[in-house]
Order: C-alpha cells, then sequence, then structure tokens
C-alpha cells in the first residue's frame, strides 16, 4: 500500500465499545450458525463450525479480551478472518462499517504505549496494532497475530485434529 493511502479498516463493537480490524485479514462476515463445542480447547474457542466444508475455529473476541460473556443470538456476527493461514471465526455484538483511516490518523503502539509496555516483556504481547484516530473516537486496532497465542493455536490445533482428523488442514 502506497503511503498517502488510507487503510480500511472494519469496525465493530463489543461491550459498548468501538474496535477495528484491517479489511486486509477480514475474509467475510457471517451470522451466528451453530457451533460444536469442543473439549479442551482454549477458553475462549467456544467450538468450530463447518464453513462449507471446512473446519473453522470460532472464538468469542469478548471472552478473548476479558470482556463478560453474552448470549449469542440468530443475527450475531461472526467475522471470518485470515489467521496464520487458517480461517478463524470471531464473535462480536455487531458489525459497524468499513472507514478508510488515513495514515496520519493511525498510531502505532511505539507511538502510544511506553516502551515498558510495548513488547514480550512480563509475558504480555499487547493485542493492539494501534490506535485510529477518527473524528473525535479512539479506535483500538486488533493485531490479528495477536488474537490467539502460539500455544492456543497449537493447543486449538491439537484438539480440532484430534476431534476431526479428516478433512482438517493444517
Amino acid at each position: 500500500m502506497e503511503k498517502n493511502q488510507g487503510h480500511p479498516v472494519l469496525t465493530f463493537r463489543l461491550a459498548g465499545q468501538e474496535y477495528g480490524l484491517l479489511v486486509e485479514n477480514v475474509r467475510q462476515i457471517i451470522e451466528m450458525v451453530t457451533i460444536t463445542r469442543l473439549p479442551e480447547a482454549p477458553a475462549a474457542i467456544q467450538g468450530v463450525i463447518n464453513l462449507q466444508g471446512k473446519i473453522v475455529p470460532i472464538l468469542d473476541l469478548r471472552l478473548r479480551l476479558g470482556l463478560p460473556f453474552k448470549p449469542y443470538q440468530l443475527h450475531t456476527p461472526i467475522i471470518l478472518i485470515e489467521h496464520y493461514s487458517q480461517v478463524l471465526g470471531l464473535v462480536v455484538d455487531s458489525v459497524e462499517a468499513v472507514t478508510e483511516i488515513a495514515p496520519a490518523d493511525l498510531e502505532s503502539n511505539e507511538a502510544v504505549l511506553p516502551p515498558q509496555l510495548n513488547g514480550k516483556q512480563n509475558g504480555w504481547l499487547p493485542s493492539l496494532a494501534g490506535l485510529a484516530k477518527v473524528a473525535r473516537r479512539l479506535i483500538p486496532i486488533l493485531k490479528v497475530e495477536a488474537i490467539l497465542s502460539r500455544d492456543d493455536r497449537d493447543k486449538l490445533q491439537e484438539v480440532v485434529t484430534s476431534h476431526y482428523a479428516e478433512g482438517v488442514a493444517t
């Protein structure tokens, strides 16, 4: 992307707070479908769905971010993202819009967080790619690669493989 071009961001809500994901990471948005629970999956993983013959893990983004669980409704959205060459579904409260963020209005973690909080110190990896300034609002932009830790990804792959040995891409 050229420096002068904006960054398209998909905005959504969780517990009244607006968040964003870079559109380049979003594959599709679907409405709630039946989720098959997986025993021993990471805590925020609600289970898996069958999407056109492919097994897709579903993560409740509220739980991942430490927010209280909200029961799903028929029209609860699932944002399908590309996560380390695998499709992952993110349950959110609502999807808002695609907004073009000018490069000057997107602050990186380095510019926002103090150095001692910006990195892997104390085992904490910020899940933010940065903050977008839109009108008078600040929108946290989530870092797709930080949505699941490496340990959670490995555990999820192990659980899915053991339950659905056929038809699962590794």
